[in-house]
C-alpha cells in the first residue's frame, strides 16, 4: 500500500493522476526547497527553467508558483529531466538534474 502525504494529494487531484513523472516533479520541488531554500512565488521573484514538458512540470507550477502566464517558468525543450530554479533578487540558483539508474533513491518516496 502507497502512503501519500496530503501535499501530493492535492498535487495528484491538479495535475489529475499519479504517475512517475508527478513523482519526480514532487520530488524535485522538495529539493529545491530544502537545499534552495526556494519558496513559493508571489509574483516573478523565482525562475523555474524546465528542460521537458513532462508531468513533472505540474509540480513546479503548483507547489512554487512559477507559470508560463507570470513568466516565470521558461521552457526549453532538451527532452532531460533537468530543473534550474533561480531567485532574481538575489542571483542564487540550484539546477536538480535527475540521472539514469537512480530512480529508487531520487524519488524516495
Amino acid at each position: 500500500m502507497i502512503i501519500y502525504s496530503e501535499d501530493y494529494k492535492k498535487l495528484i487531484r491538479f495535475h489529475g493522476h499519479s504517475c512517475p513523472g508527478l513523482a519526480i516533479g514532487y520530488r524535485v520541488v522538495e529539493v529545491a526547497i530544502e537545499k534552495g531554500g526556494f519558496k513559493k512565488a508571489r509574483n516573478e521573484e523565482l525562475i523555474a527553467i524546465v528542460e521537458n514538458n513532462s508531468c513533472s512540470v505540474d509540480a513546479i507550477q503548483f507547489f512554487l508558483s512559477c507559470t508560463f502566464g507570470k513568466g516565470n517558468l521558461l521552457f526549453k525543450d532538451y527532452g532531460k529531466q533537468v530543473f534550474t530554479f533561480v531567485e532574481r533578487t538575489t542571483g542564487k540558483g540550484l539546477r536538480v538534474s535527475l540521472r539514469p539508474g537512480i530512480w529508487n533513491s531520487f524519488l524516495n518516496i
